[in-house]
């Protein structure tokens, strides 16, 4: 299992387009470790990287879409266990980051079609309710769950 201990000191990114194939080759890292635990250590690598990347998607305002992108894979990255990644995950993350390749500036379009295609794909990408669970218990002290 491999964590990324000889390139510690990978370089920042200095382009969105940079930190986009940054983002691509680490999803192309999960894909030999599906099923396996040693994705879990993987998957908190992508994740440091897309925080990482947040500092220059800010500064630029031309770039608050794919920056936003970053926000909606973080939050489906939140929601999955290491067992919910399938090759469709992988691929509607490689779609998200592939958003940031082109030179032209992300538009809200592109964000919002790859926010549909996440929730298509079952993705979670926030917080869910599920109405199906049971009612809490009450009892002389009050409600229980």
């Amino acid at each position: 299992m491999s964590t990324d201990l000889g390139q510690r000191l990978e370089q920042q990114p200095a382009t969105r387009a940079d930190l986009a194939r940054q983002l691509l080759a680490r999803v192309d890292r999960l894909a030999p470790r599906l099923g396996d635990v040693s994705l879990a250590a993987e998957v908190q690598l992508l994740k440091r990287d897309l925080v990482r990347g947040h500092a220059m998607l800010s500064a630029r305002p031309e770039d608050n879409n794919f920056l936003s992108i970053v926000t909606l894979v973080e939050a489906a990255l939140a929601s999955l266990t290491w067992k919910g990644y399938t090759p469709p995950v992988l691929d509607a993350l490689r779609r998200a980051f592939s958003a940031g390749l082109h030179e032209e500036e992300v538009t809200f379009e592109e964000y919002d079609a790859i926010r549909r295609h996440f929730k298509t794909s079952a993705i979670p990408t926030g917080p869910t309710i599920d109405l199906a669970s049971p009612e809490p218990e009450e009892d002389e002290d009050g409600p229980h769950a």
